[in-house]
């Protein structure tokens, strides 16, 4: 049965984390619920978000190593949300690094659409 809660009184530690495993999904409803649920998550958290990053790693690079390209671009964008989400948010992810950089290098090296020679 659905209750009405405000997103604010929501427990971070065991709602973040959940959604953000959800954007590995790729079928419709799925991938909508998982990537609004973060969204709203992001956008609503403030203060409760930066003590849940440690959780976050392991669903961001399960999102990553899927190597899909709708995923990866749908979890980068959610990247550049948490960054902006609070306070210290992007410092926290700094000891993370060495386990998100790596794939997105492969991502970056995929990207053979767009030639530096075509900027005019």
């Amino acid at each position: 049965s659905w209750t009405n809660v405000e997103i604010e009184k929501l427990d971070y530690h065991h709602y973040l984390p959940l959604f953000f495993d959800g954007l590995c999904e790729t079928v419709h409803p799925y991938e909508f619920f998982a990537r609004q649920g973060v969204h709203d998550m992001l956008e609503h958290g403030g203060p409760k978000i930066q003590p849940v990053i440690p959780q976050l790693i392991i669903p961001i690079k399960n999102a990553l190593n899927t190597r899909n390209r709708q995923v990866i671009c749908t979890t980068l964008k959610v990247l550049q949300h948490l960054v902006m989400s609070g306070d210290m948010v992007g410092e926290a992810l700094v000891p993370y690094y060495r386990q998100i950089l790596p794939i997105l290098n492969i991502f970056k090296n995929m990207n053979s659409e767009f030639q530096p020679s075509d900027i005019v």
